[in-house]
């Protein structure tokens, strides 16, 4: 089956690779040729003029089977198809080396491309999701065949070895044959010249004359032939070199998107194997010509430049072989230890007669690794210092695999550039160069390989560690293979946002649920900070470096990537499970909950992330509302801190007013394996803990009439409306503003210290375990741990705070300053 075929299964995905393919090439055409493009050798094709021809023919081609399509179709699908095929001839026509170029990106891109939107599958939000296991399955039958397509390109140059050893076996009979039957005639000639004249010849020496001359000619054909498919054999090796390179490259691109979360197979193992071979066949070839002899004058064009083209090959080839297996880590702290791995891959090929090639690593900057691109070579300037930063590279007979690994190595100190306009550290980007000196067996030639690891961020300290990860986050996700280093783009479609943000947060969450449409039209609204509930309306939008990390969020202290990290940090730590379970809907507005909770019964809530704050998650459940009608109400965010003391299960469990998840499970039912059992007294004394209580969720006012007593005392109800509005302790909801003038009644206890005058603002009142505090943001209610804290936190409303004196004429009494826990 076609890979497009597995592409066109989801049908979710379709904008997606239509915004891929754009104006670069039509889609339609993808679709109707895909079997077809997909068996094509379009890696194997070289971007050099040797191979136009080549290219012309797949674009000949390309055009003839578009138009094949076109006479089985109606009208008007036939005349788009034939349109399509006149677009191609003007578009590759004059160039046909493009559309090669063009299909090799495209093609690797759509490989991307369905691996990250894999990902985004959840079983909420979207219809019939796909299991997880599905790409990893078409990734591997990819890589499975791009093996079988190198093995048979290898078997075939494997045969055209043999048939130059053949040529050349056949003419070395044919060339000693000649010999022996020219030494004959000549011995001939020589005792019976007396038997005849000297211009009469005999008719036998004739024969043997036409015969010594038969098989020179067939000699010479034979040494064209040889010449011929030694030429031959080259063009295959670089065709299947060339191919093997490029799934080199695609290695390490796909362990780059690694770092961000992708799935990534391994595949060193097979990438060695061919390149033993593709070494092994070039070696050979070399020694066939070596067998030629220089005097040989028939012909011998035929040949010119083949010794350097196979130098330049292997050359090439060790140079690409030479790689960073394991990367240091690409946000590198200073004085920190780390670890890294280089591989060669050529095996048993290694020449380590005299002692095993001493590895070197040195970090350098961006600016020295584009002139090493550049001109193979960096500037002595020293950049940093790196401790134990030499080892040896050895083959290990027990994994048959060369590699030399990096331990305990350490960046003692690191000297920075001068940055460019606003550029912060965080963005500064260095690379760790590994470099060595080999040699090949069955090769005379000295090679000085050089690998480059992925960009590095180099902080000094733990809180740079958010910003520098966004750096990396984004030239992971949107570096090209083959760039002038660090270039990556400033601009991106949000589409390509959305993918890079669903893996990552799989990946640090560990999780195999993903964001659905919902969460990518709020995350939309945030950074653009607009209200559309439209994902097309988003789609084609540009985010920029700067709204993704380096401009605040509107309104807020942080930006976008920093929220957003918070959010993968607090899910990571304490809300894995219920996110897994789909207990929580996470990445929606305020606004979007209370749509969805105002088609629901009371007591219906549902866990979203605080926009807010950062690393929050909030409770938002429907209820009736004390001045009529029903509100949603929220509570204040709990944090990392918050649910280290008590489980965010626990904590719905605690809330009385909660009973059904949205859209309809029931609480316990859903939640009760969350529930902490609830720990008993020992040595007869009773177990105190910790409980979450949300202030207002008592409906009247209990005002004693005189202080505690052992004795009990009825209490006195009132409405707040009874009471002076100073005395009306802020609720612990968070009101809309339709119902800004609603304030719930309120139960005091005897227990519960009535407000005080605490420098001039407005105090905190304390119920429960928690310290309540008017909400500062708009959006939530602060709820801080007073256990946790043994803090007061000032709120921001300055409202008035009546005197002590006041308080003893209201209450006639004496106050006391005591609070029980």
């Amino acid at each position: 089956m076609a890979f497009w075929a597995e592409i066109m299964k989801q049908q979710q995905f379709l904008p997606q690779f239509q915004e891929l393919y754009g104006k670069h090439f039509p889609i339609e055409v993808r679709h109707y040729l895909a079997e077809w493009i997909e068996k094509q050798p379009w890696s194997s094709v070289n971007i050099n003029p040797t191979h136009e021809n080549l290219a012309r023919n797949l674009l000949d081609t390309m055009i003839s089977e578009l138009q094949k399509v076109s006479t089985r179709m109606s009208y008007p699908g036939n005349c788009q198809l034939n349109e399509y095929a006149a677009l191609l001839k003007t578009m590759f026509d004059q160039q046909p080396l493009e559309l090669v170029n063009t299909m090799n990106c495209l093609l690797m891109r759509e490989n991307q491309l369905f691996q990250e939107l894999q990902q985004t599958i959840v079983t909420v939000g979207l219809s019939n999701p796909v299991p997880a296991q599905t790409f990893v399955t078409t990734n591997s039958e990819r890589l499975k065949q791009e093996d079988a397509n190198v093995l048979q390109q290898l078997t075939q140059l494997n045969n055209k070895i043999k048939t130059i050893q053949m040529y050349h076996s056949a003419f070395q009979q044919i060339n000693e044959a000649l010999e022996r039957e020219q030494q004959q005639l000549a011995q001939c000639y020589q005792s019976q010249q007396h038997l005849q004249q000297a211009n009469s010849p005999l008719p036998e020496f004739t024969k043997q004359e036409e015969s010594i001359n038969q098989q020179k000619s067939t000699r010479d054909d034979h040494r064209r032939k040889r010449n011929y498919s030694i030429m031959e054999a080259v063009r295959s090796l670089e065709q299947v070199q060339g191919l093997v390179l490029n799934m080199i490259l695609n290695w390490k691109r796909r362990l780059q998107l690694s770092g961000n979360g992708a799935y990534f197979e391994d595949n060193l193992g097979s990438l060695q194997e061919w390149c033993d071979k593709l070494a092994e066949m070039n070696c050979q070839i070399q020694k066939e010509l070596a067998l030629i002899s220089t005097q040989e004058d028939v012909a011998i064009d035929q040949i010119s430049g083949v010794p350097e083209k196979l130098s330049s090959l292997l050359s090439n080839l060790v140079r690409s072989a030479f790689l960073v297996e394991k990367q240091p880590p690409q946000v590198l702290k200073t004085q920190s230890k780390f670890s890294s791995t280089v591989r060669f891959l050529f095996g048993v090929k290694l020449n380590t007669q005299t002692k095993p090639p001493i590895v070197k690593a040195i970090i350098i900057t961006e600016q020295q690794a584009r002139v090493m691109r550049q001109h193979g070579n960096i500037q002595s300037e020293n950049t940093g210092e790196i401790t134990n930063s030499s080892s040896l590279l050895e083959f290990s007979n027990a994994t048959k695999t060369t590699s030399a690994s990096f331990r305990n190595m350490s960046l003692k100190k690191i000297k920075r550039s001068d940055r460019r306009g606003t550029e912060s550290v965080t963005e500064e980007k260095f690379a760790v160069l590994f470099s060595s000196e080999l040699c090949i067996t069955g090769s005379e030639m000295k090679f000085h390989v050089q690998a480059l690891s992925l960009p590095i961020v180099v902080i000094v300290h733990g809180s740079q560690d958010n910003n520098a990860t966004a750096t990396i986050l984004w030239d992971n996700a949107f570096s090209e293979i083959e760039r002038l280093p660090f270039h990556v783009p400033d601009r991106v479609s949000w589409s390509q946002m959305c993918e890079t943000l669903n893996m990552k947060f799989m990946a640090e969450v560990q999780s195999t649920q993903g964001l659905c449409k919902e969460h990518f039209v709020f995350l939309a609204q945030k950074i653009f900070d607009e209200q559309s509930y439209i994902l097309d309306d988003f789609t084609n939008r540009m985010v920029s470096w700067s709204q993704f990390n380096k401009e605040n969020l509107p309104g807020r202290t942080f930006t976008f990537w920093q929220w957003f990290d918070g959010v993968m940090e607090l899910t990571k730590k304490h809300l894995k499970e219920y996110w897994n379970n789909g207990l929580i809907i996470g990445f929606v507005s305020k606004q979007y909950a209370n749509r969805l909770l105002n088609l629901r019964v009371n007591g219906t809530f549902l866990l979203r992330f605080s926009d807010s704050e950062i690393g929050g998650i909030t409770i938002a459940w429907i209820d009736d509302s004390e001045k009529g009608g029903r509100q949603v109400f929220n509570v204040q965010p709990f944090t990392t801190k918050d649910l280290t003391i008590r489980s965010l299960g626990d904590r719905v469990r605690d809330i009385d007013r909660l009973r059904y998840l949205f859209p309809e499970r029931q609480k316990d039912e859903t939640f009760k394996k969350y529930y902490t059992k609830e720990a008993k007294g020992k040595d007869g004394y009773l177990h105190a803990g910790v409980k979450t209580t949300v202030n207002g969720e008592q409906t009247q006012m209990v005002v004693p009439g005189m202080l505690p007593s052992p004795v009990a005392q009825p209490p006195i109800l009132c409405t707040t409306s009874d009471v002076p509005r100073w005395q009306q302790i802020p609720s612990g909801i968070n009101y809309e503003k339709a119902d800004a003038s609603v304030t719930p009644s309120i139960a005091l206890s005897p227990h519960i210290m009535i407000p005080m005058n605490q420098d001039e603002e407005f105090p905190n009142a304390i119920q429960g375990s928690h310290l309540l505090t008017p909400f500062q943001s708009g959006n939530d209610l602060e709820v801080d741990n007073y256990y946790e804290d043994h803090r007061f936190v000032s709120g921001t409303e300055n409202l008035h705070v009546p005197s002590e004196l006041d308080l003893n004429a209201f209450l006639n009494m004496d106050i006391e300053n005591s609070t029980e826990f």
